[in-house]
């Protein structure tokens, strides 16, 4: 098959997070706190499918990404891809059948998406403590949040899995 079924609905799901994320952020701005929980949306595409299926699946998630947030376009795309083919290349390490080792790879990928948008801000800001400040109430809002956050999301994509009667299992992976 060209794309996995799987590939689809962790497409949607990853939507769905990002635009609750928004929602979330929208409510906080009051207090000038923004939650960047991107970490959770890259996990089950490298772990659950094959390379092709993946590649979609975080191509246009990436995609999706840079059209809704304010960063340069290409940022997540690219980082996206980066970020998951080095998780997919090492998957035969990960258990994905329990919780535990997918909330580590979020925490994982989450700090890497808030390290490529510090990055991108550009080396003027740097020098500003006020900068670094917002960095780091971010980062730790942001990982607080995941903690709740990231259980909930890989329960509720394995749920679409089984409504939809697709395989829960991960994919085999190829022996040598």
């Amino acid at each position: 098959m060209l794309l996995d079924p799987r590939a689809i609905l962790m497409f949607g799901a990853n939507a769905l997070l990002l635009y609750l994320t928004m929602l979330v952020n929208s409510a906080l701005a009051s207090w000038s706190i923004y939650l960047l929980i991107l970490g959770p949306m890259l996990v089950f595409p490298a772990l659950y499918l094959r390379h092709q299926s993946y590649f979609i699946c975080t191509l246009f998630t990436g995609l999706w990404v840079d059209a809704a947030l304010p960063s340069s376009f290409g940022l997540f795309t690219v980082g996206f891809l980066f970020a998951g083919a080095f998780v997919f290349q090492m998957r035969i390490r990960f258990r994905a059948e329990h919780n535990y080792h997918p909330i580590m790879l979020a925490h994982g990928l989450n700090l890497f998406a808030l390290l490529l948008v510090t990055v991108a801000m550009g080396y003027t800001h740097f020098s500003s403590l006020g900068f670094w400040v917002h960095v780091l109430v971010t980062s730790l809002c942001s990982h607080l949040a995941l903690l709740l956050v990231a259980p909930w999301f890989f329960n509720f994509e394995r749920m679409l899995f089984a409504l939809c009667r697709l395989d829960t299992e991960p994919e085999d992976f190829p022996t040598l």
